[in-house]
């Protein structure tokens, strides 16, 4: 049960787009927005309106890497088709997930990394590892102390081991283009 309308008992909040972003305080929480602006099908809504996949994949990342759930909503049209720009998102996300789902799936916030904007860089983890979701190609620095991670363990979710080099509590880390839109470094925790 969420708690949209105003009942006296539930057991997750909600958030929407951008409302109600006070609710994302921890606990059990999830954000509910549309691939577009509307939770319905919407013939005005042109491909500027929509998520494409790094919008998508950053809206994601964000929530996940908070400790929250994403609810994404399709509209579809009277006759119950997925508008093509809205599945052309959807297929996109579908292949992304099915190399780096392991980073989303039963994953939880790990507060003591730092999210980066420049680059952009959100972190999950489950178990023993922990994700670097990573938009951004070619040598690519960032933090990550050494006292939180076996460096020699850093490998790419797509298979390939990761060659980092290190200075202090930087990393640095060459990410093929093949890796877009977006890359999945992990690592085993200390």
């Amino acid at each position: 049960v969420n708690d949209r309308w105003g009942i006296p008992h539930w057991d997750y909040k909600t958030s929407e787009y951008n409302m109600n972003l006070h609710v994302e305080d921890g606990g059990v929480w999830e954000n509910n927005r549309g691939v577009g602006y509307s939770f319905g099908y919407n013939k005005l809504e042109t491909d500027e309106h929509y998520l494409d996949i790094s919008g998508l994949l950053h809206h994601l990342l964000d929530i996940v890497s908070r400790g929250g759930n994403l609810l994404l909503n399709v509209g579809p049209t009277a006759s119950g088709e997925i508008p093509e720009l809205q599945q052309k998102v959807l297929r996109q996300m579908g292949d992304w997930m099915k190399i780096n789902s392991k980073a989303i799936y039963a994953s939880n916030a790990v507060p003591e990394f730092k999210a980066s904007d420049a680059p952009w860089i959100r972190w999950t983890g489950v178990g023993k590892e922990v994700f670097a979701h990573i938009e951004s190609s070619g040598k690519t620095t960032f933090e990550v102390p050494e006292s939180l991670v076996d460096d020699s363990s850093a490998h790419f979710l797509s298979g390939e081991k990761a060659t980092i080099s290190r200075s202090g509590n930087q990393i640095t880390v060459d990410i093929d283009a093949k890796h877009s839109p977006m890359a999945v470094l992990a690592f085993k925790r200390r």
